[in-house]
């Protein structure tokens, strides 16, 4: 799959949300009736809110420049009282909404969003006073998670999420819970790439149509200076020392080093912001390292690491991203001596893992890896001619790899239990030519991965 370009300008996500009993293809004896729409905040995300008669399939897409949020429904009516069908909202991430009839049997909500929000929780509550409610949490990530949710639902656009008939009560959320929650931050503004119109061939409500996503309005001023986030993780620190090599060398202090090495040379580009997981010799549990990524809003993760080894022969640079299944036993035993190295400091009490809607995540959680295996085999061919054996892309469960909307990498710089990468490893000279080539090789992603690409999109029921 090619890298997600930065002017990818539409998501498509193809919602089965409705009731067992309610097929795809319903004739409904009355048109749907759209009964009132409401938006408030959560603790980290803005949350929409629409009442139907029924709870019926929908369609979502995703605009840029400016960012919305499109969601189609079957043929309907406004019936919400005392509100047009063109008005501002007041949750933050979500200005404006507007409705209307785009085509035959297609009525259309498009919400103005400020900044790249992308849904993180999506269902059907259970019916209040003969009411379904259809309820959408959004947050901003940034601009590479909005891209990466872009993909990711144009590729799984058959999704069996939570209904009304599965989601339980205490689920449910009050219309005081809804507009009062506080503690959405303000999104950070990047630069919004310039679009091109797209044609979708769509289906709703058994009738196929044309769909026409209106061509790039004018995006907002680009503020200077904004900068790609690049997330350096240094492994280990603190009470964890890591690899140990026979001479007393130890890894956390090798990969602090080469961590500030690559942070200066990304820095120098002019066009990078580091942000280090630690610039000192502190521990910190895995699921903490991913949190912080992600409240940085990184576009890329990147874990530095130096290896060991029963066998003093075994050498070489490796780039690892997540997988299920294990490329090799080595790479099992690698992540699973990595992981476990996380009980040193006691159980995680603090983090939570990403709260997102479960089918959601699964796809978003493929897309990162398609991602994160794109940026291994750019630092893999960057690594020709290092003067040591180059392992290649390998891959296995590596929990600090487990972001679900970041792209993210483990390099293993070379084996402490190796008299020869030892040697290189604690040389700043060597450092300093390998984070060259990890830098060469980041620039060339983040930059591919804005590329612009156009393409007429077939949607299949």
């Amino acid at each position: 799959m090619n890298a997600i370009c930065r002017q990818i300008v539409i998501w498509v996500l193809f919602l089965s949300v409705a009731l067992p009993v309610l097929p795809l293809k319903m004739a409904m004896s009355e048109p749907l009736q759209i009964s009132d729409l409401r938006s408030g905040q959560l603790d980290n995300a803005s949350r929409l809110v629409i009442e139907t008669s029924e709870p019926v399939p929908v369609r979502m897409l995703l605009l840029v420049d400016p960012h919305r949020l499109v969601i189609d429904f079957p043929e309907s009516r406004w019936r919400v009282e005392n509100q047009p069908i063109s008005d501002a909202l007041t949750a933050p991430l979500i200005k404006r909404y507007r409705y209307g009839v785009p085509a035959p049997n297609v009525s259309r909500l498009v919400f103005d969003l400020d900044g790249p929000a992308v849904p993180e929780q999506i269902f059907w509550l259970p019916p209040r006073e003969g009411k379904h409610r259809l309820v959408i949490d959004v947050a901003d990530r940034g601009e590479t998670s909005f891209r990466l949710v872009a993909r990711a639902l144009l590729d799984n656009q058959k999704l069996n999420l939570p209904s009304s008939a599965a989601v339980s009560d205490n689920q449910a959320v009050s219309d005081n819970q809804v507009a009062q929650i506080a503690g959405v931050p303000v999104p950070i503004k990047r630069p919004p790439p310039p679009i091109l119109s797209t044609t979708l061939t769509t289906a709703v409500a058994s009738q196929s149509a044309q769909v026409y996503i209106p061509a790039s309005r004018p995006a907002e001023p680009v503020l200077k200076g904004q900068k790609w986030v690049v997330f350096i993780d240094p492994g280990h620190g603190g009470k964890d020392p890591g690899a140990i090599s026979l001479n007393g060398h130890k890894e956390k202090d090798i990969v602090l080093k080469a961590a500030r090495e690559l942070a200066d040379q990304l820095e120098a580009t002019g066009n990078v912001r580091v942000v280090l997981s630690r610039n000192a010799d502190k521990f910190l549990h895995l699921r903490k390292r991913i949190e912080l990524a992600r409240h940085h809003q990184a576009d890329i993760f990147i874990s530095i690491h130096a290896d060991a080894a029963p066998s003093k022969k075994a050498r070489g640079v490796s780039v690892f991203t997540l997988s299920d299944t294990a490329s090799d036993k080595e790479a099992a035993l690698l992540a699973s001596r990595e992981n476990k190295a996380d009980l040193i400091g006691g159980p995680d009490l603090g983090v939570t893992d990403p709260e997102i809607t479960p089918a959601l995540l699964g796809i978003f959680q493929r897309e990162a890896m398609n991602q994160s295996s794109q940026l291994a085999q750019q630092l893999v061919d960057e690594f020709e001619g290092l003067p040591t054996l180059k392992r290649g892309h390998r891959f296995a469960g590596f929990a600090v790899l487990k972001s679900p909307d970041i792209p993210s990498v483990l390099i293993e710089m070379g084996f402490l239990t190796n008299l020869q990468d030892e040697r290189n490893l604690i040389n700043a000279s060597y450092r300093k030519e390998i984070m060259r080539r990890v830098t060469k090789a980041v620039i060339a992603f983040l930059e591919n991965n804005q590329d612009n690409s156009s393409a007429n999109i077939n949607i299949e029921q």
